[in-house]
């Protein structure tokens, strides 16, 4: 194959790879970004706490109340705030992906009790205030919490890729097994004829052979595949 040809797969094999992009949300917040953030408030309109969102607009954020407690928030959301005791009085549920939050979660409480720490820890909030508000504190707990969670966010991407990417080397030298079993290949020979269905086909080498495994699991000919395609008689 030549370099041109080699080029060409490496071209269309990143082409087929969408990486994604690393935007506005992941780099670091600072204090001159408070006016950017976009904040809700999960608080009820009568018993809420009005301190603290006084405080989140004096230092420039754009707070929204909401209440109940939503099943679900807006991609844009940055930072989701929830009075605990509040919630707890209500007894109405709140939806949180814990596992993978797609915003930054602050809970504010008013005392402490082996119930609300306990609720705390199962929805792995990222910071809590007390009542009463107290102005300091706020802007840093705020501030650490929301570049801590986009620095969480940055490792399961890449860990998310890394695994990906181990899947599909997998994958490659499952396919590239198959073939030296079944046309007598040597190991370089094998991924030079993935390589080359990969650009026959115009998609990438991990998509061949999963297609060839896929296709072994279904046919007594193991072979049959690869010959077809690689332009060879059984």
């Amino acid at each position: 194959m030549g370099a041109h040809a080699f080029r060409a797969e490496e071209s269309e094999m990143q082409a087929g790879r969408s990486e994604p992009a690393t935007g506005d949300r992941d780099r670091p917040v600072l204090i001159k970004d408070l006016r950017l953030l976009k904040i809700i408030l999960v608080q009820p309109d009568q018993g809420g706490d009005q301190d603290l969102r006084s405080h989140l607009v004096r230092i420039g954020c754009q707070v929204q109340e909401i209440w109940p407690p939503p099943i679900s928030y807006a991609e844009d959301i940055d930072i989701v705030f929830v009075l605990l005791d509040r919630l707890i009085e209500s007894r109405l549920s709140f939806h949180w992906q814990a596992e993978n939050p797609s915003a930054v979660l602050i809970a504010v409480i008013d005392y402490e009790n082996p119930l609300s720490i306990d609720r705390l820890l199962n929805m792995r909030v990222n910071a809590v205030i007390g009542l009463p508000i107290r102005p300091f504190g706020i802007l840093t707990n705020l501030l650490a919490a929301v570049n801590n969670h986009r620095r969480e966010r940055r490792l399961r991407q890449s860990l998310s890729r890394l695994q990906a990417k181990l899947e599909s080397s997998r994958i490659i030298e499952r396919a590239k097994l198959a073939i030296m079993l079944t046309d007598n290949h040597s190991e370089k020979e094998a991924y030079g004829v993935l390589r080359q269905l990969a650009m026959k086909r115009r998609t990438t080498v991990d998509m061949v052979s999963g297609e060839i495994l896929s296709r072994l699991n279904w046919r007594e000919e193991e072979d049959t595949l690869m010959h077809e395609d690689y332009g060879q008689d059984p």
